[in-house]
């Protein structure tokens, strides 16, 4: 086992928060932008950093619920939980069978292709395994992170707060390469590049304007990555929320999309944009076309400002900025493109050879989300997910009646928020999500959900039943 620099840090703050698992989760939402690292090296495999704690935090939990320990929310997180946990286990059911029923009669695109990268007939593989792996983990992890956190006593607002200070974290190492890239300040590639199991991009420019990676493998990733936290902070600034980390992250994100100059990004932050527009205009609520236009006049300016600044006093930068907006204009032309479309829609038809059911979890590798969902999990499995996101969304809107606290309304709007930046960047450009620090946000929105709705559960009043009169005694004259 090869021990790398990441994890002479990682470890030791595992080892002292070992008994503190709201810590853990805290360090794995920081743990998870280190993409491109591993904690250690087992058979040239790369341990990813968030696991370690991730795994830690499922003993945690998992002893503590053998010993009989109980949490508050328990059976309602379960409840809410439970058309994921059917879709999981189908994903690794049918990763072992269906490969099998299916072989040679289904042609896929293998998650570890080697030259020359053609259609393969199906057939059981080692990413089979390798896939569950990662799909048990992040299913246990998004179960027992979700009961957890319903306890009353912990602040779910630090909870959120980390993940912030890790996209404040991920831009500034986005920064820091840029700067190597130009001025040649010293950058810890070897300590932010140890995983053997990535190809890390870290050469690629468009003209003169070097794309940035970060601490991911390429910049399409740190796009997406910088694209879900500013539609986190985004949104909860259209909610209404004006802490200062908020605005602060918020154009720290899109100076993170910016530096990737990845396709990917853009292109999220603006599905993201004309989703908000479109639901605010055809909901008609005021409330949400207000908070979007106080945040779309204030970039506008701003953007008019940087852009005559910039024609002023490095008037190249403009000729480079177009670079880079022809470059992500003219991707659909690009022969990358070309092969993303053509995976997808491979992954399409090997879901029509499969009758629907799809070629098994781990067995294909698509371009984009919703065609890799279908190869992989089948019809079956994609109808779960959407019952489960339903579902999800009808607590949510359930839970925003209960008067929740501004506190509670923060995790809310910040962990949904995020959500739906990853889905957006993962329906553009990514097989499938397999970030553990995703699973921890939709366990916290979970959580916050539950925990809200047994807080106005314990403040209901509670009606006392009213004595029985008894009849008055007439006096015995009387009678």
């Amino acid at each position: 086992m090869g021990v790398t620099q990441l994890s002479f840090v990682l470890l030791p703050l595992c080892l002292l928060w070992l008994a503190r698992p709201t810590r853990l989760l805290q360090l794995l939402l920081v743990a998870a932008i280190f993409e491109a690292a591993a904690a250690f090296v087992i058979g040239g495999l790369g341990f990813q950093p968030a696991l370690v704690p991730a795994v830690l935090f499922i003993g945690f939990v998992s002893l503590q619920l053998l010993l009989g320990v109980g949490y508050p929310g328990q059976q309602q997180a379960l409840r809410l939980l439970q058309p994921f946990i059917l879709v999981a286990i189908w994903g690794v059911v049918s990763s072992v069978l269906l490969p099998r029923f299916f072989e040679g009669r289904v042609f896929v695109w293998p998650q570890k292709a080697l030259p020359p990268f053609v259609l393969s007939p199906l057939e059981p593989s080692p990413s089979n395994l390798n896939q569950d792996f990662y799909l048990i983990i992040n299913s246990v992890l998004l179960v027992l992170a979700a009961i957890y956190l319903t306890k009353s006593r912990i602040d779910l607002k630090s909870v959120i707060r980390a993940y912030f200070l890790a996209g404040f974290l991920a831009a500034f190492i986005a920064i820091w390469q840029f700067a190597n890239k130009l001025a040649g300040i010293p950058y810890p590639e070897d300590f932010l590049y140890s995983n053997p199991g990535w190809a890390i991009l870290t050469g690629q420019a468009i003209g003169a304007i070097p794309r940035i990676n970060g601490t991911f493998s390429e910049p399409s990733a740190l796009g997406g990555y910088m694209a879900a936290a500013a539609c986190s902070t985004g949104w909860l600034l259209i909610q209404g929320h004006r802490d200062g980390i908020v605005r602060a992250l918020f154009l720290t994100s899109l100076g993170g999309v910016l530096l990737s100059t990845s396709a990917t990004g853009f292109a999220s932050l603006a599905v993201a944009a004309a989703g908000i527009a479109a639901f605010a205009l055809l909901t008609g609520s005021l409330h949400l076309i207000s908070g979007a236009l106080r945040i779309a006049l204030p970039m506008a300016l701003l953007l008019g400002v940087l852009a005559m600044t910039a024609s002023i006093v490095q008037p190249e930068i403009i000729t480079s900025v177009g670079t880079v907006i022809d470059s992500v204009v003219t991707k659909q032309g690009s022969a990358s493109y070309e092969d993303r479309t053509s995976s997808d829609v491979d992954s399409l038809q090997a879901t029509l050879d499969s009758y629907g059911l799809g070629a098994g979890w781990g067995s294909n590798r698509s371009s984009s989300l919703i065609p890799g969902l279908l190869a992989g999990v089948g019809v079956p499995g994609v109808l779960g997910l959407l019952w489960f996101g339903i579902g999800i969304r009808r607590r949510i809107r359930y839970a925003r009646r209960l008067a929740p606290t501004r506190d509670q309304l923060l995790v809310i709007d910040g962990a949904s928020g995020a959500i739906a930046g990853f889905l957006i960047a993962a329906i553009i450009s990514a097989p499938t999500i397999s970030s553990v620090g995703f699973f921890m946000l939709l366990a916290l929105l979970i959580a916050s959900v539950v925990r809200v709705e047994l807080d106005a559960t314990t403040r209901a009043p509670v009606r006392r039943p009213q004595a029985i009169r008894q009849p008055a005694r007439q006096p015995a004259n009387a009678r």
